[in-house]
């Protein structure tokens, strides 16, 4: 919280929180916590991958973010900036999504590491930049892709991410792939 546009997001996740919490630290701590069980329970197969759709990314978000949010897993309807990074206009979501995740979809077979990093770098800037909804959109995509590399066969190991070194790499995925790449074939090998 607090990222996105100041005071406006905040106030709008005060406003429009299921529980009715009127502080932005208890908000916070309260969401941390409803995530992280939803997290647990989804590791316990609560939450099965079936497909890699658009519609499934969305109840995942339901999913992990129900207990706090009315708006889980419904696209935003606002503008979203970060910093100087503009996500995607909101006239373009629908369209935007459908077609990333049909490429998504129909992506080959990937031959080494390297392509997997390639790919995954692609795929998780191209949703960050996307950004669907109003808050939860990382560790959507975070958890997303983690199942998607799984399905082929590769095993995202996000939990030993250097937080400094993956936000840099995220911030300049805007532009340049190059470090988000490497973050990924740092942290990616071959499921046994």
């Amino acid at each position: 919280m607090g990222k996105y546009n100041d005071e406006e997001n905040d106030d709008y996740l005060i406003k429009y929180n299921l529980l009715e919490i009127d502080s932005h630290k208890e908000l916070e701590r309260a969401e941390a916590l409803a995530f992280s069980l939803r997290a647990m329970a989804l590791e316990q197969n609560d939450f099965i991958f079936e497909s890699f759709t658009l519609k499934k990314f969305q109840q995942l978000h339901h999913y992990l973010f129900q207990d706090i949010y009315p708006f889980a897993g419904k696209f935003r309807d606002v503008q979203l900036m970060k910093g100087a990074t503009r996500f995607c206009q909101v006239q373009f979501l629908n369209s935007y999504a459908s077609n990333l995740f049909m490429e998504l979809n129909e992506e080959p077979l990937w031959n080494s590491l390297n392509e997997a990093a390639d790919r995954l770098a692609y795929f998780k800037a191209e949703l960050n930049m996307l950004h669907p909804f109003r808050e939860g959109n990382g560790r959507t995509i975070r958890i997303f892709l983690h199942a998607y590399a799984i399905s082929r066969g590769i095993e995202w190991s996000y939990e030993t991410l250097e937080s400094e070194k993956y936000l840099h790499a995220m911030i300049q995925s805007v532009t340049d792939l190059e470090s988000l790449r490497e973050v990924f074939l740092e942290t990616i090998q071959y499921v046994e």
